[in-house]
């Protein structure tokens, strides 16, 4: 039963994660054809479009925090894992369980944080563009959920897997993507 809401979890996870890198992805291809008018704009046309700064300032935090989010449940993210995955793979385990924890922790943190600079600046709108200032702190909230949810997940993974992790010489992120014996 654990396990199977496990994998449930995690196919969830995995579906936010394609729809977190689709945004991602959307918002660099758009802030690419952005610069080009810029660029354009100020030396062919010798006229700078100035909504590009403000418009390039979204699309940069659409493409760092979603992405990030993505990222913990990949474990593709800026991880240093030599010293626990040179443990015995149970102590590993535990060590890695605590840092997941600590992630969720920061994730919850950000998505409380995200939330307030959302609500506080909500009613005011940025110059140029004339669009709520609150919207540059969503994707913030939305990468500190994705955090701490993920985070949750790989607690999760930890424990459903455990005879497989335990059976293992060393321990390493690819055990949690494989089945428990």
């Amino acid at each position: 039963m654990f396990s199977r809401f496990t994998k449930l979890m995690d196919r969830l996870g995995g579906g936010i994660a394609g729809v977190l890198n689709l945004i991602g992805g959307l918002a660099l291809v758009a802030l690419i054809p952005s610069f080009a008018w810029l660029v354009f704009g100020r030396y062919v046309l010798n006229e700078t479009p100035t909504w590009v700064e403000q418009f390039s300032l979204i699309l940069i935090v659409l493409i760092t925090f979603p992405v990030a989010a993505a990222g913990m449940r990949d474990n593709s993210h800026l991880a240093v894992s030599f010293f626990r995955d040179a443990l015995p793979s149970k102590v590993a385990a535990v060590v890695a369980m605590i840092s997941y924890a600590a992630m969720a922790w920061f994730g919850y943190w950000m998505l409380m944080g995200g939330m307030d600079l959302v609500a506080f600046n909500w009613g005011k709108q940025m110059p140029i563009i004339h669009i709520s200032d609150g919207w540059r702190s969503v994707p913030m909230a939305v990468c500190g959920a994705g955090i701490a949810f993920y985070s949750v997940v790989n607690i999760l993974k930890i424990i459903a897997r455990w005879n497989t992790i335990s059976k293992a010489k060393f321990y390493h992120d690819d055990l949690l993507n494989k089945d428990a014996d």
